[in-house]
């Protein structure tokens, strides 16, 4: 049933048996109310408000009719004989009927629908309620009221009517209903923040401390029950700050009912108007929390939302720069057909082989678009060149050598790659420095002179050159590829990147009998996006 309720689409079954519930909760608690009767119909608490209210929202006018049968049953104070119980029983159906007709907003800010509820659902339907409750205790009461105690009576049935919804009906209505509060912006935000069990941990601490105040300070006659009771707060706040209005409301409904059930157990008024006195000034409390939970929570669920939408817009972002990185290799690959895949799997092989040398965050991101295109610069080298059968020339060589000028001047007014450019320039270079043998360095950068990056992209691209087909070859075993990779560890290639490249090939269950990695999609990588 509550599973219809918040969808609203309930059966004739299901209305009978929503009416039944609300018949029948109505009624137990309008007759528990009888006890906090203050004078002749008013108690100055009435849970049973939270019932009608909820009636009235979520049933309509079949709510309102359950609530006018259980009055009328279990009605008590001068809601004697047949005409005087109707009389009451209309009198709190109010309760239900005007947020019955005048139904929760489904459009607008979640300030605007919350304003709503509050406004027809705790205050207009309060206020006409007692307007007439009162006025039918001011004519049957005896001995008559005076003006007194009839504003008393007015303002106990609409205080406690007013505050009991909101403390109890509206954290019911965000579980049942909340669309009736909340965007659906908002309400993920105080989904997200039910389920960070962590944060309650630290609103449970700070409530627990303000009823170890209350309980230690309140009987000690240190100070006033109301005056310590402002440190309630503060897990109201923290709430809303956290979990937006739906977030507030909810810890607000906690606090409310502790802060009920404190005044009762430490609170001795001699009489009926000194326990008014005390449930007063807490109402007056309550009304306040609830206030600062809607306006904290607005601004904090406005904030919370703001700051999802930068997330989204900056992974659309991300993906459509890694589209963009993705043709670009692919573009590599056009020019070059002899490499086909080479760049995606250089790349998936240097982020394992970075992540094992300590290369993480944005770095190992860097790293990665430097693996995709590093050989970028080759659009700019001749075809005949890159897919020549035999070996290259000197001069030929001269002008596969300038595919890396190129590539760096291609990448150069891409701002988010200027960090990635150093691991693009260098990824030639040789660990020894040598410039003088059959694969020199570019530059005659030695050692750690070298980018780490450009080590690691240096050592993986002659591997994955070893096992494939190239023009002037056929792909080699993967067991030659190792083997010559060990016999240049320390003069071509870093010795630390190569045993991590190694421990990678040899025993990974993700490379090929070739001992080639898969090709990497056009979709951002997971570890992009963890």
């Amino acid at each position: 049933m509550i599973r219809l309720l918040r969808q609203g689409k309930l059966t004739p079954l299901g209305i009978l048996m929503a009416w039944a519930a609300a018949f029948f909760a109505f009624s137990l608690l309008n007759t528990v109310s009888e006890a906090f009767m203050v004078t002749q119909g008013v108690a100055l608490l009435f849970p049973a408000a939270a019932v009608a209210a909820l009636a009235g929202v979520l049933l309509g006018w079949w709510g309102v009719l359950a609530v006018f049968a259980a009055q009328l049953l279990t009605g008590w104070g001068l809601a004697t004989g047949p005409f005087r119980a109707l009389f009451f029983a209309i009198a709190v159906s109010l309760l239900a009927a005007v947020p019955a007709a005048v139904p929760p907003r489904a459009t607008g800010s979640s300030l605007r629908r919350t304003t709503h509820m509050v406004l027809y659902g705790a205050v207009v339907n309060t206020l006409l309620s007692a307007g007439v409750g009162v006025s039918g205790i001011v004519i049957w009461a005896s001995p008559a009221l005076s003006s007194h105690e009839t504003a008393l009576a007015f303002a106990s049935w609409f205080l406690g009517d007013a505050t009991t919804i909101i403390v109890a009906a509206f954290p019911a209505l965000l579980f049942i209903r909340p669309s009736h509060l909340l965007t659906p912006e908002q309400i993920a935000v105080f989904r997200s923040w039910l389920r960070r069990w962590r944060g309650h941990l630290g609103c449970a601490a700070l409530l627990g401390t303000t009823v170890l105040m209350l309980e230690i300070g309140a009987p000690a006659g240190m100070t006033n029950i109301h005056w310590l009771a402002i440190f309630f707060l503060a897990p109201v706040l923290w709430a809303a700050a956290t979990g937006g209005i739906g977030g507030g409301l909810t810890a607000n409904g906690v606090v409310g009912i502790i802060y009920v059930v404190e005044i009762l157990s430490l609170v001795r008024p001699t009489s009926h108007a000194g326990l008014f006195s005390e449930v007063f000034s807490g109402y007056v409390n309550m009304a306040a929390f609830a206030f600062a939970a809607i306006v904290a929570g607005t601004f904090a669920g406005k904030t919370r939302v703001l700051v999802t939408d930068l997330d989204d817009h900056r992974r659309r972002l991300q993906a459509n720069f890694e589209s963009v990185v993705t043709a670009l290799a692919a573009a590599i690959e056009a020019k070059d057909r002899a490499t086909e895949g080479h760049v995606q799997r250089v790349a998936r092989l240097a982020v394992q082989v970075g992540r094992r040398l300590g290369i993480n965050g944005q770095r190992l991101e860097l790293l990665r678009y430097a693996a995709i295109l590093h050989d970028i610069g080759k659009i700019g080298v001749p075809e005949s060149i890159l897919n020549k059968a035999g070996e290259l020339t000197p001069e030929e060589q001269e002008l596969m050598a300038q595919h890396v000028r190129i590539g760096v001047e291609i990448l150069q007014g891409v701002e988010l790659l200027e960090l990635a450019i150093p691991a693009i320039r260098y990824h030639q270079e040789r660990w020894d420095g040598r410039t003088d043998c059959r694969y020199p360095g570019y530059f005659g950068l030695v050692g750690e002179q070298i980018p780490l990056e450009a080590r690691i992209i240096a050592a993986i691209d002659a591997y994955d050159a070893i096992i494939s087909d190239r023009p002037y070859r056929q792909a080699r075993p993967q067991s030659e590829a190792v083997a010559e990779l060990r016999s240049e560890s320390g003069s071509q290639f870093d010795p630390e990147v190569v045993e991590a490249l190694l421990a990678m090939v040899v025993d990974s269950k993700d490379a090929d009998s070739s001992g080639r990695w898969p090709v990497i999609g056009e979709r951002a990588p997971d570890w992009l996006t963890n």
